[in-house]
């Protein structure tokens, strides 16, 4: 495990070098995170920021989510796509914090540990480890790695996860023992960056890529990765 951490530190050091640590458009305050994520599932970046932008307009304070009529929601959100998974999870979740909070609010989160928090986040309806992990390391500096399929295949390519089948929380663990705490954020942020600009799912540009010398797949003379 210690020869995984060297070298995911090395591929931190040249993505880096790279990208330069890129923000997302990811959020400071938690519940502003989560409501992000929830309304990127499965759409492009341009559609959702600009629902995103809308409806904090549009209501104010989270907890109009829980009152709002679902075919008003719906209708917000609908430019998002999925409108009718993604507004009910949505008024779900404001419930669900009102219910335990008194009011549509993540604050709470910042007092736990990051077991318990992550343990919260994961109770909430419709979200799941990837996401729960991802507002932990956006909006509360917790230093844990989410796996979204960027990172998945990008990591399996190295070699830092073995090329099978994974269920979630395998590979959240192992990738999290594969890279040291401090180097968490920067390997999702870069790695990210890298699986969109140059480590696609098809027709990876392998010849162009800083990590090729090390890489457990690639070709300096192909465009493809085995």
């Amino acid at each position: 495990m210690a020869r995984k951490r060297a070298f995911s530190a090395r591929v931190c050091r040249e993505l880096e070098r790279q990208y330069g640590s890129p923000q997302h458009g990811n959020h400071d305050d938690p519940l502003d995170e989560l409501y992000y994520i929830v309304l990127s599932q499965m759409t492009t970046g341009p559609s959702y920021a600009r629902v995103f932008k809308r409806l904090k307009e549009c209501c104010g304070d989270w907890s109009a989510l829980a009152r709002m009529p679902l075919r008003q929601l719906k209708s917000l959100v609908r430019d998002a796509g999925l409108s009718n998974q993604k507004a009910p999870r949505m008024a779900a979740i404001a419930k669900r914090l009102i219910a335990d909070f008194g009011v549509a609010d993540l604050a709470a989160l910042r007092s736990m540990s990051p077991a318990a928090a992550e343990r919260y986040l994961v109770s909430l309806p419709g979200v799941g480890l990837k996401t729960a992990k991802c507002v932990a390391m956006y909006s509360l500096a917790h230093r844990t790695l989410p796996v979204d399929t960027h990172v998945l295949r990008v990591s399996q390519r190295l070699g830092l996860l073995p090329q099978k089948p994974l269920s979630t929380d395998a590979a959240h663990a192992l990738i999290e023992k594969a890279v040291a705490p401090r180097n968490r954020y920067s390997f999702h942020v870069n790695v990210l960056a890298h699986g969109r600009a140059v480590c696609t799912s098809r027709d990876p540009r392998c010849a162009e890529c800083v990590l090729n010398a090390v890489c457990k797949t690639g070709s300096p003379h192909s465009t493809r990765a085995s």
